[in-house]
């Protein structure tokens, strides 16, 4: 369990990393502008619900089978 538990936190470090780079890379951050752009906020939005959904699962799988 331990090392599902370590791989499961290495793919939702991946995912939010990936999610915040097109975030960055869509309001044009690298160029020296900020553009606010709103499918960038949703990329945003979207890593961070699903990196933290990803460690949730994995924190009540190891709950239920501690029982």
């Amino acid at each position: 369990m331990k090392r599902l538990k370590i791989l499961v936190s290495i793919i939702a470090l991946a995912v939010l990393s990936i999610c915040f780079y097109c975030f960055l890379l869509g309001n044009n951050i690298f160029e020296g502008k900020f553009a606010n752009d709103v499918i960038s906020w949703y990329f945003l939005a979207k890593g961070l619900f699903c990196s933290v959904a990803l460690l949730l699962l994995v924190s009540i799988i190891e709950a239920l089978q501690k029982k």
